[in-house]
Formats: structure tokens, C-alpha cells, sequence
């Protein structure tokens, strides 16, 4: 069916509906899910109840766009996640539109499949993370360069070009992988050079310096929290220097995020485009998608590598192995077209099944999804704690010693009964929650919710009398449960040392 026959305008249309059909397929998942937030989520939540230039672990852009969606439908966690699928879906149009540029229509329609129903984008377009809007501001980053260098300086491209850059790092820091693909498409590559060294890229430059400014700012007068925490996740400081198992299982965790079929195909498209075999822009397109590979696949091997840190390569990677596939490679095409639709078929049903809590019982998928069950239980249990005091006198506060289930029991409405505090293990804040919320020195009671057992030992160095109360104990449902220590603290006098 999708053969050379096909107009342009045939494609663009083709596109457009199967976009827009997964979107609304995608939000109508959303709506019908039973499944509450991720700490993580409810954190980010929280932040968009006080917009700022930068929090703790992540630059602005999250909570802003929470802001939004929150603002118009409400605090539902369906509201709270509600912008990943029409984001994703634009950048699956933008992906088209840049492959349609750089190669063809056709190219561009695999390209966008490729990208729009890989299985990373089908999960996050049910959460809300800053991976979403990054993605987004990379491909559009990418567009401009595309046309910057096929068509020449243009004031409209540099401005989007800088507007890109500064709100993708506005978003996360992993935008800066898209720098060093573009230096060396600068040093090497004639038409990137002619459509960017010149007054116009000096100001995509300026306006994107200009963007991230603020929350530079944001980060120097809270002692670089964000840029501080970005490093401590790198984790360079292990004591053993080389971490094989750690590079492998990353480059493991690719099959599942990019697909697996999709995902072999994309590292034989980027050896050869980085070879000259698939053309000379290809080439350098190759770059912005090894860039962000090759450094985290280099970091799991010095230290480790989450699964998702280098999202940023399937952007470029999704038009690189569109233009493999139906330019040199017809068989790998049709090799890839078959796993997207099985990884599609196979989400669909997963999310069809993610609406009843009994079928995902049954399929054994309880622990998948425990940590965004029954926290409306949880604070209930607590409030009727809280409600009886100890020993005849109220508590003050309510503490606890994670920052995700800080968060959970903020977002389920905990602080409407007593002020939520971090108990912090050092002096220094190591979180958002730490930062904003530290417990303060009180003779209590405080109800402490303490999660991890490694703490205890800390904790009872903290407060001079210590209480056991009966734990929190919640049915999860699929033989899983949520088990909370609880304790009544008295004289509390927070860490100096530690």
C-alpha cells in the first residue's frame, strides 16, 4: 500500500490521521486509568503549584507545562499527565515534516511511525516526565538546523533554532547533547557552516544563552542544586573505574525503548551513515544521533546509565533508519513496519488492561504498578493516626524520611490535616523536599513515617524518645502491599554532622 505511488500530500495526510488516532486513543487510556501518581509525578505536580526558574533536580519547563493543563481541567491525575500525548503527537508531525524536508514524504511517514509508536513514547504518553517536552524541543532544534543548512541563513530558522535549544534546556539538560553534533557539523560541514556562522547563528546563540539564563541564575543563588544533582546522577566517582555489565545493560534497556527490531536496524543505519554509505546528509544527521548513544553508552561503562537518558538519539534515529530502510534497505523496512505494529498491538492491549484492576492482577503486573496504588488509603490511614494524637497530646507535624512518598501524601491531600516535612539523613538538602520542607527543631510529637529501614539507626540519633506505633499496612491488591513504619518523635534536633 504505502509504495512510491503515493503523493506527497498523500503522505502528509496518512500521517496526520494515524497521529491524531493514537493521540486520542492515548488520552482516552488516560481518562479511563484507575492508577494514581508516581511520586515523581506528584513532586513535579507540586512544583507547578510554585512556579519558579528551576527546582532541585530538574529545570522549570515541567512544572510550567503542569501549570497549564491543571489550570484549565483541574488537579486529576489524568489533568497533571494530560499534555504527554498531544506533545508527543507533535513531535511525531514535526519528525515527518523534518524527514519530508531533508529526504522525502515517504521517509518522513516511516520516520514519524517509527518515532510516534516506539515503545518509550507509547509508556510516557501515560506519565508526565521532562523527557516529553525535551523531545519535542529537540526535533524542532533539528528542523532548523535541517533548513538552516539545506536553505541558507534565515532569521526565522536561527530564531528557532535558539528558541529550541534554550527551552529544550529549560526542560533537561540532556538538550546539551544536541551541541556537540552540531559543533562538528560547524568544523566539517560546508553547508552547515554557510547557514550558521554568520550574524543570524550569532543570534540563535545569543537568544538561546538568553533563555537558560534565568535558571542559571535559579541555580547560582540555590548553590547550583539542579547542576549539583545532574553530576551526582552521572556517579563518576565510583571507586572501581570500568562498569561493563553496567554499559551492556543499558544498551539492553535500547531494545525495549526503541523497540527491538527497530533498534538493531537504527545501529546499522548509524554505522553506515556515519560511513557516507547513506548519502551525504545522512551523514551528519548520523550525528545527532550518535552523540547522545555514544556519551551515555561511555557513562554506563565509567559509572551507569538509565534507560532513558540518551531518548534524545531516537529523534535523529528515527529518520535515520526511515531513510535506511526505504532508500537501501526494503527488507529491513518491512522487518521494521511488522514489529511497530506488533509493539503497537501489544501496548494497546496493555493499556486496555491497565484500566481494570483485576485483569492486571491476573496478568501478574501488580508490581508494575504498585507504587501508584491506594495513596488515597494511605492518607486516610494516616489522618485517623494523626487523629488520635499520643499519649493525650496532638501531633505538631507529620514527617517522612522519602522524597516520593513526601510527595504522594502532599498530592492525596495529607497537609490539609498537619504542616508534611522531610526528615533529611544529612545536613545538607538532597532534594527538592529537603530543600523546601526540612522538619525543624520541635519538641513534637512528630508522626514520622519512615520507609527506609537503613535510616532507623539515624533517626534514633535524632530525636530523644522514639515511639513505635502500629506500621501503615495497605492491601495493593495482586499479593503486593504498602508497609510504613510509624513513629511518635519527641525532641527532635535536626543533624549538623552527618
Amino acid at each position: 500500500m504505502l509504495n512510491r505511488l503515493y503523493t506527497a500530500r498523500d503522505y502528509h495526510r496518512l500521517t496526520a490521521v494515524i497521529i491524531l488516532g493514537v493521540m486520542l486513543l492515548r488520552v482516552c487510556a488516560l481518562l479511563l486509568s484507575p492508577l494514581g501518581l508516581h511520586g515523581d509525578e506528584a513532586q513535579y505536580w507540586a512544583w507547578s503549584k510554585a512556579l519558579d526558574w528551576g527546582y532541585f533536580t530538574k529545570p522549570p519547563m515541567i512544572a510550567w507545562v503542569i501549570a497549564v493543563t491543571t489550570s484549565i481541567f483541574g488537579d486529576a491525575e489524568w489533568a497533571v499527565r494530560l499534555s504527554s500525548a498531544p506533545i508527543h503527537a507533535l513531535t511525531s508531525y514535526l519528525v515527518f515534516r523534518t524527514g519530508r524536508t531533508v529526504f522525502d514524504a515517504r521517509t518522513g511517514f516511516w520516520a514519524a511511525m517509527i518515532y510516534g509508536l516506539m515503545p518509550a513514547v507509547w509508556l510516557s504518553s501515560q506519565i508526565v516526565s521532562t523527557d516529553v517536552t525535551l523531545l519535542l524541543f529537540f526535533v524542532i532544534a533539528l528542523n532548523a538546523w535541517v533548513h538552516l543548512r539545506q536553505d541558507g541563513p534565515s532569521w526565522l530558522r536561527a530564531l528557532q533554532l535558539g528558541s529550541a535549544i534554550g527551552l529544550g534546556l529549560l526542560s533537561k539538560y540532556a538538550m546539551l547533547f544536541f551541541l556537540p553534533a552540531l559543533a562538528l557539523c560547524l568544523v566539517f560541514d560546508r553547508p552547515s557552516r554557510k547557514g550558521l556562522v554568520n550574524i543570524k547563528g550569532a543570534a540563535a546563540a545569543l537568544i538561546a544563552i538568553g533563555l537558560v539564563t534565568p535558571n542559571v541564575l535559579w541555580n547560582i543563588n540555590h548553590d547550583f542544586a539542579t547542576l549539583s544533582h545532574t553530576a551526582d546522577n552521572a556517579n563518576l566517582g565510583k571507586s572501581i573505574p570500568f562498569h561493563p555489565l553496567e554499559m551492556l545493560s543499558f544498551l539492553r534497556d535500547q531494545l525495549g525503548v526503541f523497540g527491538p527490531i527497530s533498534f538493531a536496524v537504527y545501529i546499522a543505519a548509524l554505522i553506515a551513515g556515519l560511513s557516507g554509505r547513506l548519502g551525504e546528509t545522512a551523514k551528519w544527521l548520523a550525528l545527532f544521533g550518535a552523540s547522545p548513544l555514544l556519551i551515555i553508552t561511555v557513562q554506563g561503562l565509567l559509572s551507569r546509565a538509565n534507560a532513558n537518558w540518551a531518548v534524545t538519539s531516537y529523534i535523529a534515529g528515527s529518520l535515520l533508519t526511515a531513510h535506511a530502510c526505504v532508500t537501501y534497505w526494503p527488507r529491513a523496512r518491512k522487518a521494521v513496519g511488522a514489529a511497530i505494529i506488533l509493539q503497537s498491538f501489544i501496548a494497546v492491549i496493555l493499556l486496555g488492561a491497565l484500566t481494570s484492576p483485576a485483569l492486571v492482577n491476573n496478568l501478574g503486573l501488580a508490581n508494575s504498578v504498585k507504587r501508584l496504588r491506594e495513596w488515597p488509603a494511605t492518607v486516610s490511614h494516616l489522618k485517623a493516626v494523626i487523629a488520635q494524637g499520643h499519649d493525650g497530646t496532638a501531633f505538631e507535624t507529620v514527617a517522612t524520611d522519602k522524597r516520593i512518598i513526601f510527595y504522594d501524601l502532599r498530592y492525596y491531600g495529607l497537609e490539609e490535616t498537619l504542616p508534611l516535612k522531610m526528615w533529611m539523613l544529612l545536613a545538607a538538602p538532597q532534594n527538592h523536599a529537603e530543600l523546601e520542607s526540612p522538619l525543624a527543631k520541635t519538641k513534637g510529637p512528630v508522626l514520622l513515617v519512615q520507609y527506609d529501614d537503613n535510616h532507623l539507626k539515624y533517626i534514633r540519633e535524632d530525636f530523644a524518645r522514639l515511639e513505635s506505633l502500629p506500621p501503615v499496612d495497605i492491601d495493593l491488591g495482586g499479593g503486593k502491599r504498602r508497609q510504613l513504619n510509624l513513629w511518635a518523635g519527641y525532641e527532635y534536633t535536626p543533624t549538623q554532622t552527618r
